[in-house]
């Protein structure tokens, strides 16, 4: 495996982390676990915006999260903070019906890294556009993530298709901010009123 697929790896299994925020709402209850994710989502504004305006302590926490933070990420918020956003605001606007929520939430997890690992490893068809290096193998590896857990999630039909269709095209498309804000917003939307 080759240093930069090394790396995305282990960048995209820290995605998985975002299943802590799918714990807490399953566990906790939709409120208080939108109170510990707003406490976080808190935390790390306050941290992101002391790591952009102290370059010692910046470099001192690129060093320690080597290999998880793109290069852009040294000088801007790091995705980690977008995922967080969007799991909350996911939880928040679609915790009514559970089922959509946890599909949303491993869409990001599952859809995200597949497509970030199989285009790293197999991707040979360039798809990209507006300076995205994204692949035809990529997508299509999201694509099946997303609908192989909107299924496991009790998905069929409409629903399935197009919630998995709409987590590709966030993660795909150059969408602002962050894909990690929208992606489980996005799909979760249409898992929500489709399903």
């Amino acid at each position: 495996m080759s240093p930069d697929l090394r790396r995305e790896v282990f960048r995209k299994l820290f995605h998985f982390l975002s299943l802590i925020y799918l714990a807490a709402f399953h566990f906790l209850g939709r409120l208080p676990a939108l109170a510990a994710i707003g406490a976080w989502i808190a935390l790390e504004v306050g941290i992101e915006a002391l790591r952009l305006r102290r370059p010692a302590l910046n470099e001192a926490l690129m060093r320690f999260f080597g290999g998880i933070h793109r290069k852009e990420e040294a000088r801007k918020v790091s995705g980690i903070l977008w995922t967080s956003i969007g799991s909350w605001l996911t939880i928040a606007t679609f915790g009514a019906r559970p089922e959509a929520v946890t599909a949303a939430l491993l869409c990001l997890a599952c859809g995200d890294t597949a497509a970030a690992i199989v285009g790293r490893r197999l991707g040979r068809v360039q798809i990209g556009a507006f300076g995205r290096q994204k692949t035809l193998e990529g997508s299509l590896a999201c694509l099946a993530a997303c609908a192989g857990v909107g299924w496991a999630c009790g998905f069929n039909g409409a629903a399935l298709a197009l919630g998995a269709l709409a987590a590709t095209l966030v993660e795909l498309l150059p969408v602002p901010v962050d894909d990690n804000l929208w992606l489980p917003f996005v799909s979760g939307a249409v898992f929500f009123w489709l399903g």
